[in-house]
């Protein structure tokens, strides 16, 4: 199964940037649900830094992923004759 850590460039400056920009993001969602399963109110300044963080991930994840789509619909499409004995994990 390719993934970005097993793919032609490795894991590019693009990668890091999501995987930061998304694990954050999730840790202050996942500490809002926390707080709030705990019963401990969560404060207004708290959602409008969610708010404000939402945009920045939706941005960078959208960039990330519409440049590789973007790569793989201008790729050669290859005949049907060569991908008549491929299973699809080992074209992908």
């Amino acid at each position: 199964m390719k993934t970005f850590l097993n793919d032609r460039d490795g894991v590019s400056e693009k990668d890091y940037l999501l995987l930061i920009a998304s694990t954050v993001f999730f840790l202050f969602v996942a500490i809002g649900l926390i707080l709030s399963l705990l019963g401990k109110p969560v404060s207004s300044g708290y959602l409008a830094l969610l708010d404000m963080m939402a945009p920045v991930l939706m941005t960078v994840a959208g960039g990330v992923f519409g440049v590789r789509a973007v790569q793989e619909l201008r790729k050669p499409r290859s005949s049907e004759q060569d991908m008549e004995g491929e299973d699809y994990d080992a074209r992908v």
